[in-house]
């Protein structure tokens, strides 16, 4: 029987090893490497003494596409269904999101009558801008950054206010260099196929039903926005992690940094860590692509070169909670254009969103995540490069929350997170630089399969749906 060695214990590598002993029986014996002392990566959850949750990386999950399904059918398979936490369409959570802009903050429109205003910050109702977008031509080019096709389709406005804040909610990166193939498939796929996105959300494909799990038809029927879990999205990555050890042959270790993967010439390789030399006949990677590079060998210097030119971003969390309810708004969050503060991405409310992970038996609280870096990260630093002290940074984070929400108040609990190299970024020309890499390790004959958010999509649910897919296609025949 077979080995199959997965190189890294964030979602991505987890769920790999899911699929693996899920759908590749012929591999009797699948081993996680985890450089850490825990697995999960960027999905980390601190639950307070008191109930308190607070979230330091990725806070909730879509369940709308086949990425999304696919989430909810395994969150029902590894048993966490009671535990999900559902936010409705209609609750302000999921309809309210707001921009600070020019020093105040605005909402969003989230209605149909409200398209046909004028709602500040932007200059005329959006609806003129959505009827002009047909009779724009499609582009020629293979790809571009998302301000260019944005400002092509809707307008300079709409890019620089709008696009331009939710790409640092997202990717927290500059809508300027992102790659609009990469980033945004469905708007690309759109332009191409219908010529314009309003054709292509009027007349595009709809997706073909598929055999539901309970969850799904759940999330379909009560219209969920979004979702997470009674005790924070670790607790996703934590059952899958038991899941993979509670299944014969399935071990997860931590404190195993991978230090080399070398060929042999059986066509299997060898998987060295610091206590282990682990004979593999599939090695699975879902590490940065960045540091997979040097674990390969010297003899091919094109593929490392390659992994290696992928950019990441470094993003500081922020956790803050209040006395009280002392939110003057509700609903996600607000997030901010880059011409409003560089380094402040935006601040979610948690409390809003979830307040089941508020504190358990006690007065009610406020709580907040404060985003700050991405691809503005350099601006924070002191001027010797460093960065500054954690007070200094919690400092930044009630000043905004101040600023942005009036909140005069100081936190009585807070929390600061530095989450180093966490979102790749995506910039033109990335699509055809996946197919490049993943043609040079075909050529190269190596048993290695690229998961992960160096790839093709950063969210958990594409990280977790791209391995479920990799893995299925080395199913027997």
């Amino acid at each position: 029987m077979s080995t199959a060695v997965v190189i890294g214990g964030g979602v991505s590598g987890l769920a790999s090893a899911y699929y693996i002993q899920r759908y590749l029986p012929q591999f009797s014996k699948v081993i996680v490497l985890e450089s850490s002392k825990r697995v999960g990566g960027w999905v980390n959850t601190t639950i307070n003494p008191d109930g308190c949750i607070f979230e330091h990386g990725p806070r909730s999950l879509r369940p709308v596409g086949p990425q999304g399904r696919n989430t909810l059918q395994l969150a029902e398979e590894l048993g966490l269904t009671r535990d999900v936490l559902p936010i409705l369409r209609s609750d302000p959570a999921a309809k309210n999101r707001y921009l600070y802009v020019k020093g105040k903050l605005w909402a969003l429109p989230n209605s149909v009558t409200s398209l046909f205003k004028k709602v500040p910050p932007f200059s005329e109702p959006l609806i003129k801008v959505l009827a002009a977008e047909p009779f724009h031509r499609r582009s020629k080019e293979p790809d571009e950054t998302v301000h260019s096709f944005v400002s092509r389709r809707l307008g300079r406005e709409v890019a620089d206010i709008a696009i331009d804040a939710m790409c640092r909610g997202i990717f927290a990166g500059d809508c300027r260099s992102l790659s609009v193939r990469a980033c945004f498939p469905p708007l690309h796929e759109m332009e191409q196929k219908h010529g314009s996105l309003v054709a292509g959300l009027l007349f595009g494909s709809k997706s073909p039903k598929v055999e539901a799990s309970g969850l799904v038809r759940e999330a379909v029927d009560c219209k969920w926005a979004s979702w997470s879990l009674r005790y924070g999205l670790q607790q996703l990555t934590d059952a899958i992690a038991d899941a993979v050890t509670n299944t014969r042959g399935g071990e997860v270790r931590t404190h195993s940094k991978c230090l080399a993967i070398q060929p042999k010439d059986n066509g299997k390789v060898v998987v060295r860590t610091e206590g282990d030399s682990i004979e593999a006949d599939l090695v699975i990677s879902s590490i940065y692509s960045r540091d997979l590079a040097p674990l390969l060998p010297a003899s091919l210097s094109d593929l490392r070169k390659e992994l290696s030119s992928l950019e990441s971003v470094n993003v500081i969390v922020v956790n803050l909670e209040y006395k009280d309810d002392v939110l003057p708004v509700k609903g996600f969050g607000h997030l901010l254009p880059s011409s409003e503060n560089g380094p402040l991405l935006g601040v979610v409310y948690d409390s809003c969103t979830f307040p089941q992970h508020g504190r358990k038996g006690s007065p009610n609280s406020t709580r907040l995540s404060v985003m700050l870096g991405g691809s503005w990260y350099n601006k924070l630093l002191n001027s010797d490069g460093s960065l500054p002290s954690g007070s200094d940074l919690l400092q930044m984070a009630t000043q905004a929350a101040a600023a942005h929400l009036g909140i005069k108040a100081r936190p009585i609990r807070s929390h600061v997170t530095l989450q180093e190299e966490c979102i790749p970024q995506y910039k033109v020309g990335h699509v055809k630089w996946v197919a490049d890499v993943e043609n040079k390790i075909q050529q190269s004959k190596l048993p290695l399969k690229l998961v992960g958010a160096s790839y093709r999509g950063p969210a958990i649910n594409d990280c977790i749906n791209n391995a479920r897919k990799v893995i299925v296609a080395m199913k027997p025949t």
